[in-house]
């Protein structure tokens, strides 16, 4: 008896697989920005009437628009779903790290700007007399950037869950008397 030989499972990534040919791995690079087959082969047709560069170039290595049924081949032998939701994973980190890249530097700018002004202040104060509440700002926006409290009270940024309760039935008959005696209200203004 022959055994039939077991599918070899490809290596699931962005770039192109092994075998996949340049039309495919465009098709799926279509396929993730369209969100499904149908509509990849509805985009197919527009990409080339699109005059964006890139886009022509993405027309050049699509080629002549296949069949759904063959799109559906492709999609699954080269796991499309599995990987575009790879891709949109490797993007969410990549946002993540611009993010993060973006408020430290705004961290250190506000930091150096705050160094510079006292520093400017020092020279000044020997000369004329200055307004503090340019520091006081500086010191804040500083402050605030390192989640810091700027005054005398602490700022929370959650809800205390204990906090959140249902209303009681009095609460509730309070409110609708409320609601009520606003409606009346708004009544006699008109």
């Amino acid at each position: 008896m022959i055994k039939p030989k077991p599918k070899k499972l490809l290596t699931l990534t962005v770039s192109k697989m092994q075998d996949e040919t340049e039309q495919q791995y465009a098709a799926w690079l279509l396929y993730c920005e369209a969100g499904s087959i149908d509509k990849t082969q509805l985009v197919w047709d527009k990409v080339g009437q699109n005059l964006d560069e890139s886009w022509m170039v993405l027309a050049n290595r699509l080629g002549k628009k296949p069949s759904h049924t063959t799109l559906g081949l492709w999609s699954k032998k080269y796991r499309w779903p599995e990987r575009r939701d790879l891709r949109l994973e490797e993007e969410i980190v990549e946002l993540k790290d611009k993010a993060d890249r973006f408020r430290k530097k705004r961290k250190y700018l506000v930091t150096e700007l705050l160094i510079q002004s006292v520093a400017k202040v020092q020279k000044q104060i020997k000369q004329t007399p200055i307004s503090i509440l340019e520091l006081k700002y500086l010191w804040e926006m500083h402050r605030t950037e390192y989640d810091e409290s700027i005054g005398k009270n602490e700022i929370s940024h959650r809800i205390d869950e204990s906090e959140q309760v249902p209303p009681t039935d009095e609460e509730k008959e309070l409110g609708v008397e409320i609601d009520t005696a606003i409606k009346k209200y708004y009544d006699k203004q008109r």
